[in-house]
Order: C-alpha cells, then sequence, then structure tokens
C-alpha cells in the first residue's frame, strides 16, 4: 500500500468531502494595464494577464499588486481555464482570474493541481470565444481531503514533475 493509499485510508474513512471554490477561495479580477502602462513603468514585478506563453506574463513593473500564494487561471481565449499556481510579488490584468486561499483546510498547491484536472470541463466554448469566468469558477467543486493527504498529493505531483 503506497503512503497516500495508507494516508486516505486513516485520515478520510468514509470518503472526501467536496468544496466550491467559492466556498474556500476569495475570488477577483485585476486591473486593465496597457502595454504602454507596462513599458512606461518598467520593473522587476511580473503582470500576468490571461495569455499562457511565457508562463502568462505580459510585462514587468516597478509595483506589485499581490504578495503571497495565488493561482491565476486565463478567463477567456483558445486556453480558457488554463491554471497556474503563483508565489511572490506580482499583478495582474483584467482579463486574469485570481484566487486566494480563505480556508484554513486547503493548501494552495492542492488546490492548483485538483483545478489543473477539472476546469477545462466547465469552459463555455459557445459564442466563438471560450470562457472561464469568476461566477462559473466559484461554483467549481474539488475533492477536499485532510491536509496531510493533500500535502503527499503536492509531493508526488513535485516529484513527478521533477
Amino acid at each position: 500500500m503506497s503512503k497516500l493509499e495508507e494516508l486516505i485510508k486513516e485520515y478520510c474513512p468514509n470518503g472526501v468531502e467536496y468544496a466550491k471554490i467559492g466556498d474556500i477561495c476569495d475570488i477577483s479580477r485585476g486591473q486593465v494595464m496597457s502595454k504602454d502602462f507596462i513599458r512606461d513603468n518598467s520593473g522587476e514585478y511580473p503582470v500576468y494577464s490571461s495569455q499562457t506563453e511565457n508562463e502568462g506574463v505580459l510585462g514587468k513593473i516597478s509595483t506589485y499588486m499581490f504578495d503571497g500564494e495565488y493561482l491565476t487561471w486565463t478567463t477567456d481565449g483558445a486556453n480558457a481555464g488554463m491554471v497556474f499556481y503563483r508565489k511572490g510579488k506580482f499583478s495582474v490584468t483584467n482579463v486574469c482570474g485570481l484566487l486566494k486561499v480563505a480556508s484554513k483546510n486547503v493548501f494552495p498547491k492542492f488546490l492548483y493541481y485538483a483545478l489543473s484536472v477539472v476546469t477545462s470541463k466547465y469552459v463555455n466554448k459557445g459564442m466563438g470565444n471560450p470562457k472561464l469566468m469568476s461566477n462559473v469558477m466559484a461554483r467549481i467543486q474539488i475533492p477536499l481531503p485532510a491536509l496531510p493527504v493533500q500535502c503527499e498529493i503536492c509531493l508526488l505531483y513535485t516529484s513527478d514533475a521533477a
């Protein structure tokens, strides 16, 4: 039996509860930032947008809006629903969704892995421009195992990526 299986057996003997993203996270968006603004305020802090190339970095500016662990997601376009883990000081544009974990029962990195698996199912592909808006993100439900199980899942994903 793997360590993960042992932890699930110990901490989740009756199964795992599910939680809505809106119940465990603060959901927001950034602000409008033109390429001219970014050029005129060049600095060290990344500005993330809805794009997915270059890890979503649109440019770097001298100030930041957020400092800590967050998730961002691509709200619209061909890669709508793509999720990114962010740590440190950064800003986001108005076309980038932002999640701040508000629950002590959720590791941000675990949430990143969980959402990376499910968000594509919630993207609205109608009307020519795929979208995953904040109100839909808030309704997504994810399994929420005990913290030791979340920690082990994060370790497994991290070692797979190495």
